[in-house]
């Protein structure tokens, strides 16, 4: 269960949805919203107006945290609010990375009209750059509101340390949730060929099968560990478009997976499939980094 949430805000609708999965999600936690001003980028100039453009933006970002504020009143929670200058992507990763912060949730888009299959440019670069595990948040606070979180939670499995500690968060901060472990089978083939082909075929199907087996045990014994009960479940494909299928097609509430799995390259950046996932997911996705995010 994280201790400090950063919600980075700007006054649009899926920042508000980053704020209602908090309130609902982390009922202990302390949370803290932060708004950047980046007057570089005031969109509200009109003819004639006197006030200068960065106490203009300066002035909005004061009355989006009073509204925070008092959204949080309604909710009988209490936040802190924060307000930086500069360029919002790059004062969120400081601001996470200040000691005190172990989680960022934010919205997938703010004021910018580009929508799916993209990430806004802010949670894009909080995504590949966060030091700290990150929530995407890509529903509108109505659909928040109305899903019974944490409800279903699907936890994509690799053998990955990551994927370990995301079965650790999952457990730990949703005792109370429905969980399932997925591992997606990459098979170098088209699987419908074992049937026509057989011989060499089937049996690399057979040994990414049992291989399968034995990363779904080992993460199953992580989660029983810590008291939960999980059901696993298997699918063959392209991991990240395969973790979308499977979390829309059976109705999970969220995603929770490692934010990279085994390569070696992807130990300094954000992995593809994590990526992917959190790009093209239309249910929240949690994105774990490292073993003390998990509580470990």
């Amino acid at each position: 269960m994280p201790r400090h949430v950063l919600i980075p805000i700007d006054g649009f609708e899926y920042s508000v949805a980053a704020l209602e999965y908090c309130f609902v999600s982390f009922p202990d936690t302390s949370l803290t919203a932060l708004y950047v001003v980046d007057s570089s980028h005031d969109r509200s100039v009109s003819v004639g107006e006197s006030e200068p453009p960065a106490e203009r933006a300066t002035a909005r970002g004061e009355r989006v945290l009073d509204r925070t504020t008092d959204l949080a009143d309604d909710r009988n929670r209490e936040i802190g609010t924060e307000l930086r200058t500069g360029t919002p992507h790059t004062e969120v990763l400081l601001a996470a990375s200040e000691e005190d912060v172990d989680h960022v949730v934010m919205g997938c888009h703010g004021e910018s009209p580009i929508r799916r299959p993209f990430l806004g440019h802010v949670s894009e670069a909080v995504v590949r750059r966060s030091p700290v595990s990150t929530t995407i948040v890509p529903e509108p606070p109505s659909a928040i509101r109305e899903r019974d979180l944490p409800g279903r939670v699907l936890v994509p499995v690799d053998g990955s340390e990551q994927a370990e500690a995301a079965v650790a968060y999952a457990i730990e901060a949703f005792p109370d949730a429905s969980h399932t472990l997925l591992n997606v089978l990459d098979l170098p083939f088209d699987r419908s060929r074992v049937e026509t082909t057989g011989g060499y075929l089937d049996k690399i199907r057979t040994a990414h099968e049992r291989s399968a087996a034995e990363i779904l045990e080992s993460a199953t014994a992580v989660a029983e560990d810590r008291g939960g009960d999980v059901e696993t479940a298997t699918a063959y494909g392209s991991p990240g478009a395969e973790i979308v299928d499977v979390a829309d097609a059976n109705g999970y509430d969220q995603i929770v997976m490692g934010s990279h799995g085994q390569s070696l390259a992807a130990r300094l950046l954000t992995g593809s499939v994590a990526e992917r996932v959190a790009r093209d997911s239309p249910r929240t996705v949690t994105l774990i980094r490292g073993e003390h995010d998990a509580g470990r």
